[in-house]
């Protein structure tokens, strides 16, 4: 990723002097650069998912976006590669140490079970006492590092205090491309597993259910109002989260918020309307292929535009906290990835600005 464009740079210094001046003008410099501080701070409504390996540049691209929320995957095999309980914490270390410098808030989302525990990484890790096992060490080993208290915050306390409050259990167990089989039984199992080992740990950490696949192709799963609905029938199982996600996936902005709609309609219905919700993936792209693809980069844009004013309008009505596009950079033309990944970036693979970029900046610069 390319360091920040010397006019972009410009152009915030000639910013930040225009408020300046407006304060002493104003005669009270103090209170309008305590002001211009709030101002210029990420906007946690912004967040944003990546698929491929992060950089400082990435971050600071982040920053001055005001974009202050990261998604971040955490596969388990990434911390625990060899299952004798052994922790490798040199990517995450970095992630969360640059996000905090940043004042980015981090969402890691825990799933996936290592190929030394299960060959199929969907399998749940609940299907006996060892897989089990296994997995409330690696929660509690994430937990204690980088929760409240944690050792990276006393190993490197130079790094701004941020610890992670939000841990988000899985991802998609509504649909059978990370989850098998998929059953709101067995995800409401493993949810209420790991909400009492990682409250046990910090009893302030907030759950954030699986981000729930709007509505999943025919046969390959349940649709995520009905998939809740189940969740919220089994015993204890709404006391183990505090946030619903979802990923409302669909080819318009109508549609989007129709299928979130649907979700907070389910989490009303149970007397549960002060749960917040996020949106912890949302995107189309710039490519012609895909179901998702518009066809242009000036295409993806406008649609970014279309539907952050829907969410946004609608922020209080679906008690929206976050809203992550799906995804920061565009993969590589020969990657492997999912049929509509592969151009859906705010950046191009090169690491150029897409149009999306600065349509997005319309909203977190108040433009």
């Amino acid at each position: 990723m390319r360091p920040l464009p010397s006019l972009v740079l410009a152009l915030l210094l000639f910013g930040a002097l225009a408020v300046v001046g407006r304060a002493d003008d104003a005669g009270s410099a103090e209170t309008t650069a305590n002001a211009s501080s709030l101002a210029d701070r990420p906007d946690p409504f912004f967040g944003v998912i990546t698929q491929r390996t992060m950089h400082s540049d990435d971050f600071d691209w982040m920053r001055w976006g005001r974009l202050g929320s990261f998604r971040h995957p955490v596969p388990w095999v990434s911390v625990e590669r060899t299952g004798d309980g052994t922790m490798s914490w040199e990517d995450l270390d970095f992630v969360v140490e640059e996000t905090a410098r940043r004042g980015i808030a981090l969402l890691p989302t825990l799933y996936g079970s290592p190929s030394w525990l299960f060959r199929d990484r969907r399998r749940l890790p609940i299907k006996n006492r060892h897989s089990t096992r296994k997995w409330k060490h690696f929660l509690r080993e994430v937990v204690d590092r980088y929760g409240r208290g944690g050792t990276f915050w006393a190993e490197n306390p130079e790094v701004p205090y941020r610890p992670v409050r939000r841990w988000q259990i899985w991802n998609e167990p509504n649909i059978m491309y990370f989850a098998q089989p998929v059953s709101a039984v067995a995800y409401s199992k493993l949810l209420r597993i790991s909400a009492n080992v990682i409250r046990g740990r910090d009893p302030r950490a907030k759950i954030v259910t699986a981000g729930l696949y709007a509505r999943p192709p025919r046969d390959t799963g349940i649709a995520s109002p009905r998939f809740l609905r189940r969740m919220y029938r089994i015993k204890k199982t709404r006391k183990a989260f505090d946030v619903v996600a979802v990923h409302p996936y669909a080819t318009t902005v109508r549609a989007s918020v129709r299928r979130t709609q649907r979700v907070r309609r389910v989490i009303k219905a149970h007397r549960d309307g002060g749960t917040p919700m996020l949106i912890t993936e949302l995107g189309w792209g710039s490519d012609l292929e895909s179901a998702f693809g518009l066809g242009s980069q000036e295409a993806q844009a406008v649609r970014l535009r279309d539907a952050f004013r829907a969410f946004i309008s609608r922020r209080r009505a679906l008690r929206l906290q976050t809203v992550y596009w799906f995804s920061w950079i565009d993969l590589a033309p020969d990657a492997d990835t999912c049929a509509f990944c592969r151009e859906t970036g705010l950046f191009d693979h090169e690491g150029n600005p897409k149009e999306t970029w600065w349509r997005l900046l319309d909203f977190t610069h108040d433009v």
